[in-house]
């Protein structure tokens, strides 16, 4: 009949009741397992951010601890070596960013830096060994972050020192080699005989300073191609009259040359990039090394 007479509830109604307990219990049990899952990701994802925060400081201690100078000279060396890789692949300016990914971005196996990098171009900047291609200065706003857009070509001097095998350091700071004997022009003063750890040098007293006095000639002749305002092509004009007083001396004074070469190469950094003005500042860098072992 369809009824049932323990219950006074017909039997297709309690089927029907069944079903809806069954139906309710399935959204719950999917919510359940979704809550689940949510807090299984969440326990995956802190501990993802745990291991990249204790990645991060193994990385800063490894930093701390190694020594900053190693680490600047090695980022030189590096940065250097890659841009006459990418120039004698026919890439004449790289963009510096791909860089960072080169085995040479790492140091005693630590990754270097954006710093690293920036630290790097500049020295390699100011140096004249290569040219970077951004209209941003240090100074500006976002310049760090802009770094890795730039790209930088090696300068003639550039290609010199990375083509002469030595590290940047030895090309701009030359050192005589170990046993070797030079002897050296007398122009002045008394005789003698300086001994230097297992060098001997003999000269006589006195500095061949005509590389730095021609350098000045050259800036002098050259002024009216460097596109100098007039109070800074005046004040450049003065500085190299005063390295050509000074390199012309009958003694010259190390101290002195040094001082008025900086003098120079100071008021000539005023000037817009030019052919002309890559040429001196080159022309500089060899003028001091030749005359006092040493560039700026």
């Amino acid at each position: 009949m369809g009824s049932n007479e323990h219950d006074g509830q017909p039997a297709g109604s309690r089927r029907g009741l069944g079903r809806g307990l069954f139906g309710a219990a399935r959204p719950l049990k999917a919510a359940t397992s979704a809550a689940g899952t949510f807090r299984a990701g969440k326990a995956k994802r802190t501990a993802r951010r745990e291991r990249e925060a204790a990645r991060r400081e193994a990385l800063r201690e490894a930093r701390a601890a190694q020594d900053p100078t190693a680490r600047a000279v090695h980022t030189r060396n590096a940065v250097l070596r890659w841009t006459h890789q990418r120039y004698q692949a026919g890439d004449r300016a790289p963009v510096c960013g791909g860089f960072m990914k080169t085995p040479g971005a790492s140091f005693d196996g630590v990754p270097l830096e954006l710093g690293d990098l920036q630290g790097a171009l500049e020295y390699l900047t100011e140096r004249d060994l290569v040219e970077l291609h951004h209209p941003m200065h240090w100074t500006d706003p976002g310049y760090r972050e802009s770094c890795t857009a730039q790209r930088l070509s090696l300068t003639r001097l550039g290609i010199d020192c990375a083509e002469s095998g030595m590290t940047v350091s030895d090309f701009l700071h030359p050192r005589p080699a170990v046993g070797d004997t030079y002897n050296t022009t007398v122009h002045a003063g008394a005789q003698g005989t300086q001994i230097g750890r297992q060098n001997t040098m003999h000269n006589a007293w006195g500095l061949d300073a005509n590389a730095l006095l021609r350098f000045a000639g050259e800036v002098l002749a050259k002024l009216p191609e460097l596109g100098l305002d007039a109070p800074a092509e005046a004040e450049l004009e003065h500085e190299a009259g005063a390295l050509r007083d000074v390199a012309s001396a009958r003694r010259p004074d190390p101290t002195a040359l040094r001082r008025a070469y900086d003098a120079v190469m100071n008021a000539l950094g005023r000037a817009p990039e030019s052919t002309v003005g890559q040429w001196l500042h080159e022309a500089g860098t060899a003028a001091i090394n030749n005359v006092l072992g040493g560039g700026g």
